[in-house]
C-alpha cells in the first residue's frame, strides 16, 4: 500500500511538472535614459523601480518651472516616497500612480532628490 501511495504522488508530482507551461519568452525592456533634457512643455516621466530612478538626471535651463512625474512600477523597491532635501518636502508615490511634482529648475547646481532610504539618488541639474 505505501509503495502505491508512493507512486501516485511521484506520478501527480511528474504530471504537475510535465504540465506545467513555459512563460512566454519575455523581452527585454527598452534601457531608460539615464540623463534627460526637459522637453519644452516641461514635464518629465521618472520611472521609480527596482533598479532606482529612470531618468536619474534631468537636466533644465536655470530658473525653469518643470513637473516631474514619478511613478513606481514595483513594490520591491524603498521607493515609496520621493524626498527633496533642501525643500524639506516629501511626495507619497503609490504604485503604478502618477504622481506630479512641480519644482523649479535651480539658478545654478542641482536639486537632489531621494527616496526615503538615501538609496535612490536624483537630480534636476541647471543648464
Amino acid at each position: 500500500m505505501k509503495s502505491m501511495l508512493m507512486s501516485v504522488v511521484v506520478a501527480v508530482t511528474l504530471g504537475a511538472v510535465a504540465c506545467k507551461k513555459d512563460p512566454p519568452a519575455a523581452r527585454a525592456p527598452a534601457p531608460a535614459a539615464a540623463e534627460v533634457t526637459a522637453p519644452a512643455d516641461g514635464r518629465v516621466a521618472i520611472t521609480v523601480d527596482g533598479e532606482g530612478y529612470h531618468p536619474a538626471t534631468i537636466r533644465a535651463a536655470a530658473g525653469r518651472p518643470l513637473t516631474l512625474v514619478f511613478t513606481r512600477t514595483t513594490d520591491e523597491t524603498c521607493g515609496q516616497q520621493v524626498l527633496f532635501p533642501s525643500k524639506h518636502t516629501t511626495h507619497d508615490l503609490p504604485l503604478n500612480r502618477p504622481v506630479e511634482v512641480a519644482v523649479t529648475a535651480p539658478a545654478t547646481g542641482a536639486l537632489a532628490f531621494t527616496c526615503a532610504m538615501n538609496m535612490y539618488q536624483g537630480s534636476v541639474v541647471a543648464q
